[in-house]
């Protein structure tokens, strides 16, 4: 019998080579770290239940509104929800999902306090006692400069306070056979130090996660040479912070859209990708299910599909068809356009067809869902969700309809905007500015705040040659508001003056003048321009009790004195005055928001605005100063 003979290359020319496996997310899932109404207990355990079932591993516990997590982070958490947080991480692992305990103590801690890193080191111990081996820690939200004398005498900087932290921790947490996440101050390309985060990096194990949003805190999208870039300024893979679906910025609106714009190959750029969702526990598993579809096979995964295959998933064909208005009118994302925008982020314009339409979609879609949930309990929560939506929306509609200050006009309301007018009669002689009111005599003075608070403050205002003067008189028997407070966080007065006079502008521009004055004694004020960009942008002008704090002027803020408009501030007899003076050659108005805050001695605070929908970061709110001819 002859013998064949396989030669070397033969065999080699022969060999099927072995399929390349495309990179995995080493986590995908949860991180609960919105702000506002927190998740219930039972909310959570559906949660982890859910997680499991779509295959979702990672869940990290990080709520803003837990105060042993945050402002209180020194201490144990009391037995009952000591007890609440073992069970969620004893659910967990039934589930196969990794628990994951955060905690934030940015505010305050004290770096180069050894008593505050015992207590730190304390706490997570306790928490490791219910069977918790996975933690993070957040210094994200949090002033970007060192606060405290101590720790501006031993660190050069707030990412080696920062960087010591974080490597002690990650030491002793290792010799525990514990892991450990961190989200930087930096977290996004939208704004921040990269000096700091780059510092950061190199300055710590590689191994640490860093946690990232992307090019935006809501990114519109995330690819993987983003991510990659990202990387390269951490010195490792950056674990993504996914901030959908959460609608913590627009509590008027709910994201029930899927993933999108994820680049299939983002797991080789990124080690993982967390998403935060909504306040609504039940009502983001439309979207976190699109999630699980997306990190198991990126390369097929396609949105539309995915949310159809989530609802039929979660519940029956017939709810399904109930929930796909809700899905159509709310699957959009932060940087759209959505239809019911106008009610809530204001304009001056509203063109009511397409809102009545949606509306009406919304409220047969609840109906039906309403009835179905008679003999579903599961089904009942969501709509228990869902329902303050479409009651919010159709009360905010009616409320315009029926508000004095807008009028019809075809198939539109349209916003009377001389209901925040204010005349500037012309002055010949000079005003000093100096806060001392005594040559106002004989001026019209107007509430700050309206008919409603005619016992507040009140201002007036002067045209002299190129110049719009501004007087306010601040009455204030709570003088212990003042003292000793930073930008935003005491008594102040905030003016914004618009660039331009557009009235349908909504967003702040490069042009746009802040001057914010603490209340006297305290010292310092901020006079420069916040740009405000992408996300920020949107958000803040969505926000009517915006208060303007020190981490947002030290973010955003340019901060060189500004020249243009000139002030001065001054004690009175019965609380303290302050004058403007606003630059408006060639200009016959002047576009601006005024608001003034009063902070009483046990800390409650008022707020007083000169227009009645005043929102100080959209200028369609903005109050008009008109000059006389």
């Amino acid at each position: 019998m002859q013998r064949l003979l396989l030669l070397p290359a033969l065999v080699t020319a022969c060999t099927v080579p072995e399929p390349i496996e495309p990179a995995r997310f080493e986590q995908v899932g949860v991180v609960e770290g919105f702000y506002g109404p927190p998740w219930s207990h039972q909310d959570r355990l559906d949660m982890l239940r859910f997680m499991g079932r779509v295959g979702l591993t990672h869940y990290y516990y990080a709520p803003k509104n837990d105060p042993y997590h945050l402002s209180r982070w020194q201490e144990p958490y009391p037995d009952d929800a000591y007890r609440q947080l073992g069970e969620l991480a004893t659910v967990a692992r039934a589930e196969g999902v990794t628990f994951v305990y955060a905690i934030s103590p940015g505010g305050s801690i004290v770096y180069a306090d050894t008593s505050d890193y015992g207590e730190l080191l304390a706490k997570l111990d306790r928490v490791a006692r219910l069977g918790v081996s996975d933690f993070a820690l957040f210094v994200d939200d949090v002033p970007p400069q060192l606060q405290h004398a101590e720790d501006r005498t031993a660190y050069e900087s707030l990412a080696q306070a920062h960087a010591a932290l974080i490597t002690r921790l990650h030491r002793d947490l290792a010799e525990r056979g514990r892991t450990f996440a961190v989200t930087p101050t930096t977290y996004t390309n939208a704004w921040g130090d990269r000096a700091y985060l780059e510092r950061l990096g190199a300055l710590t194990p590689p191994e640490i996660p860093f946690f990232w949003t992307g090019i935006d805190v809501a990114a519109p999208e995330i690819t993987a040479a983003q991510a990659a870039e990202w990387g390269e300024l951490i010195g490792r893979r950056p674990l993504i912070w996914d901030n959908f679906p959460v609608n913590d910025f627009a509590r008027w609106r709910l994201f029930l859209g899927p993933v999108r714009d994820r680049d299939p190959d983002l797991a080789s750029a990124a080690s993982g990708i967390l998403s935060n969702p909504m306040n609504e526990a039940h009502a983001s598993m439309i979207s976190l299910a699109t999630l699980a579809a997306y990190s198991s096979d990126p390369e097929a995964y396609d949105p539309e599909q995915a949310v159809a295959d989530a609802m039929a998933r979660l519940y029956s064909p017939e709810v399904a068809s109930f929930l796909r208005p809700f899905a159509e009118i709310y699957g959009d994302d932060a940087f759209e356009h959505n239809v019911f925008e106008p009610l809530f982020i204001p304009a001056n314009v509203l063109v009511l067809p397409p809102i009545t339409e949606a509306l009406a979609a919304l409220q047969t879609g609840l109906e039906g869902l309403t009835a179905a949930s008679e003999e579903d309990p599961d089904l009942a929560v969501l709509v228990s969700e869902l329902e303050p939506f479409v009651t919010r929306t159709a009360r905010r509609l009616d409320e315009l309809r029926n508000d004095e200050r807008w009028q019809s006009s075809g198939d539109s309301l349209v916003y009377r905007v001389e209901s925040d007018r204010v005349t500037a009669s012309r002055r010949d002689a000079g005003i000093a500015v100096d806060g001392d009111l005594r040559e106002w005599s004989g001026t019209t003075w107007h509430p700050v705040g309206g008919a409603m608070h005619p016992e507040g403050p009140s201002m007036a205002a002067l045209w002299r040659e190129d110049s719009l003067y501004v007087a306010v008189d601040i009455p204030d028997d709570s003088p212990d508001g003042r003292g000793g407070h930073r930008v935003g966080e005491g008594d102040n007065v905030a003016l914004v003056v618009q660039a331009d006079t557009d009235p349908n502008r909504r967003h702040l521009d490069p042009g746009d003048q802040t001057v914010l004055l603490p209340g006297p004694p305290a010292a310092g004020a901020f006079a420069g321009r916040l740009p405000f960009r992408g996300f920020m942008a949107k958000y803040l002008a969505d926000n009517r009790d915006l208060v303007w704090s020190e981490f947002m002027v030290s973010t955003f803020g340019d901060v060189a004195p500004s020249a243009e408009i000139r002030w001065g501030r001054a004690e009175s007899g019965t609380g303290w005055t302050v004058e403007f003076a606003i630059p408006a050659a060639g200009r016959d108005r002047v576009r601006l928001s005024l608001s003034v805050m009063d902070v009483d001695d046990d800390g409650t605070r008022t707020t007083y605005t000169l227009a009645s929908r005043n929102y100080p970061a959209n200028p369609a709110t903005f109050a008009e100063v008109v000059i006389e001819p």
